[in-house]
């Protein structure tokens, strides 16, 4: 079954437990943290198949789905900055690497 951004964010927004919109959704595919979209003509489709997949391999909770994103931004800067030798992104880093929790936090075990 092909879904639009609409009818994907009304279908993740059951299991979460709250309205989940279509602008959070592409959010997430540009961060490339989404379900996997296909390309239908000019129209960007999910399946319900691939939107399960996502949620069993991410969980129901929206702020897990961007975990480790500002970790992979600081990434490319950090391998910019090397690359070129400019120091200037070296705040900005910084700034991105305390954003997300530490790799070994466990939500879990967090209280």
């Amino acid at each position: 079954m092909e879904m639009t951004s609409k009818e994907a964010a009304a279908y993740l927004s059951g299991p979460v437990g709250y309205t989940v919109s279509a602008k959070f959704l592409r959010g997430l595919r540009y961060a490339s943290r989404g379900p996997v979209v296909e390309k239908r003509g000019s129209r960007l489709v999910y399946r319900k198949s691939t939107l399960d997949a996502f949620l069993l391999e991410n969980g129901t909770d929206p702020t897990a789905w961007y975990a480790g994103m500002w970790r992979e931004v600081a990434g490319q800067l950090r391998a910019i900055a090397e690359a070129t030798g400019d120091d200037g992104f070296n705040p900005l880093i910084e700034t991105l690497e305390r954003r997300d929790p530490p790799e070994d936090w466990d939500p879990d075990l967090a209280k």
